[in-house]
């Protein structure tokens, strides 16, 4: 029995090392009108002396935990601040971060000087347990202060504490471990090690509604005294966990399983892969960025903007249902910035065809309308430069190209290609005294050199015979070579018939027939030779002029040889 009682101090002091306290100490405040003549690293130093005297007076080796400005971060509830609170919510805070006691310093100003006062509060009983308050002209007084009443201020902690746990021996009947002579028995409440195990992990685990500094998240090890216990697990997107355990033996494990709170949203717009690839997709929800083409969002309604370099960004709202997946799959368009370019040859500027994404679309000086992200070029002949601008959305961009090939000629296109046809058609046209309005119009700079590779259009659709029936010139010439000309005259048979007049004329006719013949297949030779240069193409005219000549001479030689014909039979 004497042995009992030797041990008893001894093991009524291991277990109550299991009841250590947590005190924490929050950041030193400061009132608005001060707040612009002290910086935020003093009230941080300010604190950390605090802090700093706190150890001094409750060490660790008598079972007191004073906990660090990280520890009390991590405790807080998400959007709290350490600086949110005082007096009645000092306490709440002191109560979301499981501390059995907190403190706060404050300054203000008072006379002209700098004013301090802490308060010391007992979470669980919400009680003021100290406090002090002193005046000082600056910093390092507030801070002489603060060493000066500092320890008697958390000593006050000792006596709270000692006050607060019950000692000696309790008559509780038969029940107790430890029993004495008198049949008095001391209650020694058992604690266990419990690991408490959610699914998934990672959550934030309270017992009793208080947190558990030594366990901040999932999977974990606490001692939790014996008998019934309520365990809550909190994850930021599942639905909380909660169970009434009872703890009676070591190594005992607590599993929650937590319930999905989110959905999915699926990121997949139809866009041209080609040019998708030439940028990149940011997508924010709620004006948060988040990655890869499927994002978890909790349930409930989410704005959320696709931007892409290339298209047109995209804003919209999704309701999110828990275990479902909303596809976002609508057809992105393609942004358009204007370009305003011009090009430079030496200095001079130069005209030269415009090209987007290989194909050509003017020349410069141009100015349009441009997909973004599009590969720009200018091109001549034999010869492709990149251009290296980039348009932008809803704006103009103006760029000079300068260029490094020198321009030889230009690129045909489909406009240029009509008009030097139409200018062709003029030039036959108006040798043979035939200009129709539409061709006299045609707008071609007759002093232009055509490359070789500019002028590639045939005269096969221009025919002389096209152009003598479109000038009507059939009703007074002949339309046909080796045919008879209508004179719209009836001839009249004379018994007299003037045999010279009448060979003469027959000659002469002869004679213009076979000058028109030539001339004509002369000029109709001219007219389908193709030409490759614009000497070639001058040449190719003045044969036909020639020949035109020749044969409008044979049809009036032709014309009058049959008057003179008419004429020897009429007298």
């Amino acid at each position: 029995m004497k042995m009992v009682f030797f041990l008893f101090p001894l093991i009524l002091s291991c277990f109550s090392g299991a009841f250590a306290a947590y005190v924490a100490v929050l950041e030193t405040t400061v009132d608005s009108k001060t707040k612009s003549k002290v910086s935020l690293a003093d009230r941080q130093f300010l604190t950390n002396v605090l802090r700093e005297e706190a150890v001094k007076q409750l060490p660790a080796a008598q079972n007191y935990t004073i906990m660090t400005r990280d520890n009390i971060l991590q405790m807080l509830p998400p959007g709290k601040s350490i600086e949110d609170c005082e007096g009645s919510c000092l306490v709440e805070t002191g109560k979301n971060i499981s501390a059995d006691f907190v403190c706060q310093a404050r300054m203000g100003s008072f006379g002209g000087a700098f004013s301090l006062s802490a308060e010391l509060y007992e979470t669980a009983g919400n009680k003021l347990i100290a406090s002090f308050n002193g005046q000082g002209s600056d910093l390092n007084e507030l801070l002489d202060l603060i060493l000066q009443k500092a320890p008697k201020f958390f000593k006050s902690i000792k006596n709270e504490k000692d006050d607060s746990e019950d000692s000696g021996f309790i008559n509780v009947g038969d029940i107790g471990h430890f029993t004495t002579t008198e049949g008095n028995n001391v209650v020694v409440q058992k604690k266990f090690m419990v690991e408490i195990v959610t699914s998934p992990s990672g959550a934030i685990p309270t017992i009793d509604g208080r947190g558990i500094p030594k366990c901040p998240q999932t999977p974990c090890k606490v001692q939790v005294a014996e008998g019934k216990h309520r365990f809550i697990a909190t994850h930021e997107l599942y639905k909380d966990a909660e169970a009434l355990v009872e703890i009676e033996e070591n190594n005992q494990k607590v599993e929650l399983k937590l319930s999905p709170n989110f959905g999915l949203l699926a990121i997949k717009p139809v866009v041209e892969k080609t040019v998708a690839l030439k940028g990149e997709f940011n997508v924010t929800v709620d004006g948060e960025i988040k990655e890869g083409p499927n994002i978890t969002l909790g349930s409930g309604v989410h704005t959320v903007r696709v931007k892409h370099t290339c298209y047109v960004p995209v804003e919209f709202r999704v309701a999110i249902v828990p275990r479902n997946t909303e596809v976002f799959e609508k057809e992105l368009q393609i942004a358009k910035g204007t370009l305003e370019l011009h090009a430079e040859y030496r200095g001079r500027p130069k005209s030269v065809a415009v090209a987007v994404d290989g194909v050509i679309v003017g020349e410069t000086p141009f100015r349009g309308e441009v997909p973004l992200c599009s590969d720009i070029a200018l091109m001549g002949n034999g010869w492709t430069e990149t251009v290296n601008v980039q348009p932008k959305w809803h704006d103009v961009v103006m760029h000079t190209h300068k260029l490094k090939n020198k321009p030889k000629g230009k690129i045909l296109t489909e406009e240029r290609r009509l008009k030097i046809e139409a200018k062709r058609a003029a030039d036959y046209a108006w040798e043979m005294q035939f200009q129709p309005e539409s061709i006299q119009n045609a707008d071609i700079d007759e002093s232009e050199d055509y490359s070789e590779n500019e002028i590639t259009a045939s005269t096969d659709s221009i025919q002389v015979q096209d152009i003598l029936e479109s000038s009507k010139l059939d009703e007074y010439q002949v339309s046909r070579v080796g045919e008879n000309i209508p004179a719209h005259v009836t001839a009249k048979k004379k018994k007299n018939i003037h045999w010279i007049p009448l060979g003469i004329g027959a000659g002469v006719f002869t004679a213009g027939v076979t000058l028109a013949v030539i001339g004509n297949s002369k000029a109709k030779n001219a007219y389908e030779t193709k030409f490759q240069s614009r000497s070639e193409y001058l040449k190719n005219r003045d044969d036909a002029h020639s020949g035109q000549k020749m044969r409008s001479i044979g049809i009036t030689l032709a014309i009058a040889g049959a008057v003179g014909v008419g004429m020897s039979f009429a007298f």
